[in-house]
């Protein structure tokens, strides 16, 4: 697994099948992303979730290389543009500019996973609460859990309510990764934690 270091990090995993990409940056990222990938061409897509500095490159990716996207049912409005993201400042027309500036990507491109499911041999796992769809990856003792944890200096925390879908949900995320069976956790803002840490963080949750 490789570590891409973008404003929201994005991974690249190693596959059978190809390299498989998570999550894509900011939109103003995608030529460093594209320097970052090298000569790789990713076999697929996987967005963890519609934030923008999660799934700002995917449009150029899908524009070079046709690779499918995956992402879950409950996010795939946001991500075609059929339903608009909602705004994360408390600014009238500015927070639902940012939410929004980004390209929609076409309805043949995206493919809708769920939990259970496998993608190129990666566990899909609904994570929802900062936003409806947001899901994660696990295989192996390893989660890669997008922003459904931040991690700092005072370790693994929920993602601040601004920014959330519905915070009571992420939390119960947080206590829906606590019972997993795994080792690391990466997540998109901040360095991998343990499974200990976020048990410790999910008791002070309850």
């Amino acid at each position: 697994m490789r570590i891409l270091p973008l404003f929201a990090r994005a991974y690249l995993l190693d596959t059978p099948a190809g390299p498989l990409l998570v999550d894509s940056g900011m939109p103003q990222e995608s030529r460093k992303l594209l320097r970052l990938l090298g000569d790789v061409r990713p076999a697929a897509l996987l967005l963890t979730h519609h934030h923008l500095d999660h799934a700002g490159g995917a449009r150029l990716l899908w524009e070079l290389y046709r690779l499918p996207i995956y992402a879950h049912p409950l996010d795939i409005p946001y991500l075609s543009g059929r339903q608009r993201r909602p705004a994360f400042l408390p600014i009238p027309w500015l927070g639902d500019y940012i939410a929004n500036r980004i390209q929609p990507l076409p309805e043949e491109a995206l493919r809708p996973v769920e939990e259970a499911e496998e993608v190129l041999g990666w566990r899909v796992v609904h994570l929802p609460g900062h936003t409806p769809g947001q899901i994660g990856l696990l295989r192996q003792g390893v989660l890669l859990a997008g922003d459904a944890l931040r991690v700092g200096p005072r370790g693994p925390q929920p993602p601040p309510a601004l920014v959330n879908h519905d915070t009571r949900e992420a939390r119960r995320t947080v206590e829906k990764i606590a019972r997993l069976e795994v080792e690391a956790v990466f997540v998109g803002h901040g360095p991998p934690t343990t499974i200990g840490a976020v048990r410790t963080l999910a008791e002070r949750l309850t």
